[in-house]
């Protein structure tokens, strides 16, 4: 009866639609932004990408962005990380 915003913005995401893209009468007239990763936002299992990550337990006890970003540059210290390549486009 009412289609729902966030699920269609998810649908319209994993179609690889962007932008303001509507797809629903209840958002007529409005400006609605369809993020293209947003059908990954919606569909990663937190709990298993939180126990990938190898710097996780330096995180805990931060206060403030600075220091998680000091703790994340460290471990990147210590770690050999691939070549940054370019983005095919």
């Amino acid at each position: 009866m009412r289609p729902s915003i966030v699920q269609g913005q998810i649908a319209a995401a994993t179609e690889g639609a962007f932008g303001d893209v509507q797809f629903t009468r209840r958002t007529a007239g409005s400006t609605l932004f369809v993020n293209p990763l947003m059908a990954a936002y919606f569909t990663v299992d937190l709990a298993a990408l939180a126990a990938r990550c190898l710097y996780l337990d330096r995180l805990e006890n931060t206060v403030g962005m600075r220091q998680v970003a000091t703790r994340v540059e460290a471990f990147r210290n210590e770690i050999i990380t691939r070549t940054p390549r370019v983005f095919p486009h």
